[in-house]
């Protein structure tokens, strides 16, 4: 039964049935925010409807990436940068006499996050590795083929960086992969597309 809304009350009542889980977890809602269940129903149902294309779809590109960022920001190990300090970083180290460990830092980091890839089934495959970095902002993907991609960079300065870190995660992955420069750009050739287990020396 619904009426009418007067007054600025809220008038419009409806019955629904819930299954045993969804009524627990209204029930732990109502008990960590304090809030009467109707208020929580509310909530949920203006919250669907604002995001409601994210959620109509779970093959959405829209849903893997927030899913990517909160993973990537919920554990501490991320920030959030705006692109200028990145590019400037890039450019500090391009001109400091040091450059030289500042590369070898960035191949032993590649090392790391590919024995962490490894570890994960999601990430045994060329595509879902790049697919992670691209929503990290490194580059932007251009599926060419199932074995060539272009990687579309913002700046010429991203270049070196992007394919030393690149070329250690996929290679150390055991990946059979090629890299090719271009003007802001990279082309990845994929020669053999299984990873296999690579022990990864430091």
């Amino acid at each position: 039964m619904m009426n009418e809304t007067t007054n600025g009350k809220i008038n419009n009542r409806i019955t629904i049935a819930m299954d045993d889980s969804t009524f627990k977890l209204l029930q732990e809602l109502k008990g960590v925010s304090n809030k009467s269940q109707s208020e929580i129903l509310r909530n949920s149902i203006q919250f669907y409807h604002k995001f409601r294309e994210i959620f109509g779809d779970c093959k959405n590109t829209i849903v893997k990436r927030i899913n990517t960022y909160l993973e990537l920001l919920s554990h501490g190990e991320h920030v959030i940068l705006d692109v200028d300090h990145y590019l400037s970083f890039l450019k500090f180290v391009e001109d400091s006499p040091n450059r030289d460990y500042f590369w070898e830092m960035n191949k032993s980091i590649g090392r790391a996050h590919a024995e962490e890839f490894s570890e994960h089934f999601q990430f045994l495959t060329v595509e879902r590795v790049i697919e992670r970095l691209e929503a990290c902002n490194f580059f932007k993907i251009i599926k060419e083929s199932p074995q060539r991609y272009t990687l579309l960079l913002g700046s010429e300065i991203q270049k070196t960086f992007i394919k030393s870190f690149l070329e250690e995660v996929l290679v150390n992955m055991g990946f059979n992969i090629e890299i090719r420069e271009g003007v802001s750009k990279l082309k990845l050739i994929i020669i053999n597309q299984t990873a296999k287990k690579v022990q990864i020396n430091e």
